[in-house]
């Protein structure tokens, strides 16, 4: 059974999520004022290709667009059936964006540890 929080626990695990990442990291994403999106779903207006409920989050942006994290809270919650189970997801959701935001493929995500 999936666990649901409020939109405002969600925002609070997602931003204790980035305090795991190490302070030279972090500098670099407030200085490209890069946002944390939280929508309850994916969107067909997010991205162009369809996004399955296994999505649980996306990097966009570039030089034309704002440079933002979208995790999708609803498709997030129903892979977790405790508070520590949602924790866990979200902080690999964000790390794993986050890598995407500075140029890693899902390759070089699994051998780097963005946490300190």
């Amino acid at each position: 059974m999936p666990f649901h929080v409020s939109v405002d626990e969600f925002e609070r695990i997602a931003a204790a999520a980035l305090d795991t990442i190490p302070e030279s990291l972090r500098a670099r994403l407030d200085d490209d004022n890069l946002l944390i999106t939280i929508q309850s779903a994916a969107t067909e207006s997010d991205r162009e290709e369809d996004i399955d409920e296994h999505v649980l989050g996306f990097y966009e942006g570039g030089d034309d667009f704002p440079k933002r994290i979208v995790l999708l809270q609803r498709h997030i919650e129903r892979w977790c059936s405790t508070h520590a189970e949602l924790v866990d997801q979200v902080t690999d959701t964000v790390l794993h964006e986050v890598a995407h935001y500075f140029g890693m493929d899902h390759n070089d995500i699994g051998e780097t540890r963005l946490r300190h």
